[in-house]
């Protein structure tokens, strides 16, 4: 499906098509919003990239579609649609974005989510989300080196070393660029032997195996 380019404001934001000089053809009548829950489980603080990449593109496919974004919260969905879209393309989208437990806002919550969208600021679109992701691979390595250092003394080179290493790892997994030699994704171990030593090895498989998510002994750490 052919598209219009957003304009590019900063490394990590594009600006809505309807806010990049095109206000006079896309209006808030051809802009629907929803409801989801796509909040990164790992950074409650951003939308989950990994889970919501798919469903953007997806959505894009769609008859009757031209854009479809996510907010920075993981909170809300916003699809532009095509001149040419009518009643029932929506009406079947919003049924079938049900299936994804997204709820169609109305009333003022739909006013205020549209405004927000219009601003330009805090929404990303298809692989943007992509930008999340790294985010969030960010979030994830300083836990896991947090939680190393609450049983281990890493000096201060290590530790930021190792939190580096495994960010670089974790964002290309999460945002699926293969790593390695022929392609082959490198285990944490082979990023982390650089930085620790086996038993040391052995505490961050321990704090990797306690998951990605936020525990109450993180925030103690903090």
């Amino acid at each position: 499906m052919k598209t219009h380019v957003p304009v590019l404001v900063s490394a990590l934001l594009y600006v809505p098509l309807a806010t990049a000089g095109n206000a006079a053809t896309v209006t808030a009548d051809r802009i629907s919003v929803f409801k989801v829950p796509l909040v990164c489980p790992a950074a409650p603080q951003i939308g989950c990239g990994s889970a919501s990449k798919p469903l953007l593109l997806d959505l894009e496919k769609q008859p009757g579609v031209l854009e479809a974004w996510l907010n920075r919260a993981g909170t809300r969905i916003a699809i532009v649609w095509k001149p040419d879209s009518d009643a029932t393309m929506r009406r079947n989208l919003a049924t079938d974005l049900q299936e994804d437990r997204a709820t169609e806002l109305d009333g003022k919550l739909r006013d205020e989510t549209v405004a927000d969208f219009l601003s330009g600021k805090g929404w990303y679109r298809g692989a943007e989300v992509d930008r999340l992701s790294e985010e969030e691979a960010g979030v994830i390595a300083a836990r896991w080196v947090r939680r190393v250092q609450t049983k281990a003394t890493l000096p201060k080179d290590k530790a930021d070393g190792l939190e580096a290493a495994l960010t670089s790892a974790l964002r290309k997994k999460l945002t699926s660029k293969e790593e390695g030699p022929n392609g082959k994704e490198l285990s944490v171990e082979d990023v982390a032997a650089k930085y620790l030593d086996p038993a040391q090895l052995k505490i961050l498989k321990e704090a990797i195996d306690k998951g990605v998510r936020p525990l109450p002994e993180d925030e103690r750490a903090n």
